[in-house]
Parts: structure tokens; C-alpha cells; sequence
């Protein structure tokens, strides 16, 4: 069976991975001429957004999806700012840090040091359509919606962009700071995750904008909240997210960003990129149905576009009393201690802020 993997992001990594694993030497085309990413920054994986079986993310990637991948350091601590109010959450299971580079240590290079036969194409624009008619299965794993757009299976829940910054300091590598504010994110965010003791990045994720205008957020930002770290080196970068159906479309299967991994909520995606990667390669190889497979993943994204939608109609007060109900000992400990499904309570609560502000508006 001959298996092309466009893309070497986490989706097409994990697809290989899987691949090798169930007897299938697939070829991987990348665009890039490495493996990682162009500029070197730290991502989570939140409880509050996945719910791995125990809380165990580490343990899911090697039990269920056969990833042995190391984390930077587990999260124990996060802050949580709105404009006028903090929230600290403090535990043992709250998610972990990867590192997101081009070094071997990094999340992508850890899977692609596990692969061993998989031909490896670099500074290849491979092109889906043509290699759908030497291939049994294409898996389009770029990392964009550009293929999924022009099949007409992409519906566009978040598009914005992204500017980040590595910047120096003294920083805790348990700890993440997370940010909410109209006068500099409109319906985004900001977000700091350290990669070391020394270095850590500051991202600013702001929807409906243009290139142009994420410089003047990304400057706001900084003075708002009074960021004066040493800048090493800073990116820009458009983002989106969006749901993806059908996501096969003849012998071309669609996996991680490509088939709406990115949640649209807090727009993380790597536990979602893995698994469907996996997914994809399980479906090629026992016929699974990948529909099926993804389906946790669908709905879960589903469930946080509807929470993104109550919550892009919040207006700067409304954060602060969104924060005020995340700091209730039971909201708290339900969106970080437990696996129960916290997002229909997430959706009343920020419905009834919605209420009172119509009302008091």
C-alpha cells in the first residue's frame, strides 16, 4: 500500500509514526527544509480544554496512541488575569509544556526521531491532487486551511492573528499566565509559557484583524500590562480555526489543523493534531472509520464554538465576573480536578453574565 503524509506538523508525524508501527512505510512531504518550528517558543496542553483518561496526558500518548513523548515540565500553577481581577489555580494535573522548535528535544523532533523507514522529502511543495493519483491515500497534514477551503469542507470558526515575542526574565516553569482583555485582544488572548528558568514566550492571539493591527494590539498589550522583559526575538503568524466536513474526500483524508483540530475556543490543538494523526493511519491501515475516531474531537469543538460565541459578546466587565465565577471553589475545582465535562456549566455562566449586562446596559 503506498501512503503519501503532507505536512510533517504533529498530525503528519503522529500519521507516520502510526503507520510504520502497523507495517506501512509512508512517504512525508515538507515544505520546510527541517523538521520544527521556525522560531523556538513553549505550548500547553490544558486540562481545562482536553480531559486525557486520569488526567494523564503522557500516559494517553503511550498507552493509547503509542507516542513516547517527553514534556518540558508539568503545569502546576495558572494565573489567570481579566482587567481588573486575578485568578490563581494551583495542582498537580492542571496539563504540561512542550517545546516547540527545530531541536531534537522538541515535540516534533522527539516523534521524528522514533520514525525509522518513512522516506522524508524536505523543501517539497507536494501538491495533494497529483499525489492522490500515485497514492492509495493522501493525508493533507499542512498545518492550513487552504486545500480543506478549496473542497469546500471548511467553515471558518476564528481567523486573527498571532504575535509573540521570546522574551528574558526569571520565570517559574511550572506557572502559565493567561490574559483577557477588550483593549487588546477584542475576542482573543494573551498567554505566557516559560520554556526555561531564563527564557519564556509572551503570545498574543487577537481575532478578526488585520497584520497591520497585530502590532498595534502587540504594543498595547505590552503596556498594559506592563511587560518589560528583554525581547530575544519576536513573530507574527495568522491563525485560524474552523470545522472541517467530510473529512475524507476520496482517497484524500484531512488530519490536524486541516481537519479542524484547533479548538476554537482557547485555540490549542496539539492533543487534537496527535490523535487524528493517529486516527488517520488506523483508519488507512483496519479500516476504522475515522468519522467515528474523531468524533470526541468534533464535538468537543463544537461544544467550545458555542461557549467562543457567548463569549465573544462579553464586554470587559463580563470578564471580570467570568473570572469572579471561575474562582468558586466547586467552578474551580470542576474545570481543573475533575474529567466531568465542565463546558454546558462554562456556556450557562457566561450566558447569565450576558443576561445581566443586556440588563444593566
Amino acid at each position: 500500500m503506498k501512503v503519501a503524509i503532507v505536512g510533517a506538523g504533529l498530525a503528519g508525524l503522529a500519521c507516520a509514526h502510526e503507520l510504520e508501527r502497523l507495517g506501512i512505510v509512508p512517504d512525508l512531504y515538507e515544505k520546510n527544509g527541517f523538521i520544527g518550528e521556525p522560531f523556538t517558543h513553549s505550548t500547553a496542553m490544558l486540562r481545562i480544554v482536553d480531559r486525557p483518561p486520569h488526567g494523564d496526558y503522557i500516559r494517553y500518548f503511550r498507552k493509547k496512541l503509542y507516542l513516547d513523548i517527553t514534556p518540558l515540565a508539568p503545569i502546576r500553577r495558572v494565573m489567570h488575569h481579566s482587567p481588573t481581577r486575578n485568578l490563581m489555580v494551583t495542582g498537580r494535573k492542571l496539563g504540561f509544556f512542550f517545546l516547540r522548535s527545530n531541536t531534537k528535544d522538541s515535540i516534533k523532533n522527539q516523534i521524528f526521531a522514533s520514525l525509522n523507514k518513512t522516506r522524508v522529502f524536505l523543501n517539497n511543495y507536494a501538491d495533494p491532487h497529483k499525489l492522490k493519483k500515485h497514492y492509495d491515500y493522501v493525508v493533507v497534514a499542512t498545518g492550513n486551511n487552504y486545500y480543506p477551503k478549496e473542497y469546500g469542507i471548511w467553515q471558518t470558526w476564528f481567523n486573527g492573528y498571532i504575535r509573540g515575542a521570546i522574551i528574558h526574565g526569571n520565570f517559574d516553569t511550572s506557572r502559565i499566565d493567561m490574559w483577557i482583555n477588550q483593549h487588546y485582544c477584542r475576542n482573543g488572548y494573551a498567554y505566557l509559557t516559560p520554556f526555561s528558568e531564563k527564557k519564556a514566550s509572551v503570545i498574543l492571539v487577537v481575532s478578526d484583524c488585520s497584520e497591520q493591527d497585530i502590532n498595534e494590539f502587540w504594543h498595547t498589550f505590552l503596556y498594559y500590562e506592563n511587560i518589560k522583559y528583554p525581547i530575544i526575538e519576536e513573530f507574527t503568524q495568522h491563525h485560524v480555526s474552523g470545522h472541517v466536513y467530510p473529512k475524507i474526500i476520496d482517497n484524500i483524508i484531512f488530519a490536524g489543523l486541516s481537519g479542524g483540530s484547533i479548538d476554537p475556543f482557547l485555540g490549542f490543538g496539539q492533543f487534537n493534531s496527535l490523535s487524528m494523526g493517529v486516527f488517520a493511519a488506523r483508519y488507512i491501515v483496519l479500516g476504522l472509520d475515522y468519522h467515528k475516531q474523531c468524533q470526541y474531537i468534533t464535538k468537543k469543538n463544537i461544544y467550545l464554538q458555542q461557549l467562543r460565541e457567548g463569549f465573544n459578546k462579553l464586554d470587559n466587565k463580563g470578564y471580570d465576573s467570568l473570572l469572579a465565577a471561575m474562582g468558586i471553589p466547586g467552578v474551580r475545582a470542576l474545570l481543573y480536578k475533575t474529567t466531568i465535562n465542565w463546558i454546558p456549566l462554562g456556556s450557562s455562566i457566561i450566558k447569565k453574565i450576558n443576561k445581566n449586562q443586556l440588563r444593566l446596559g
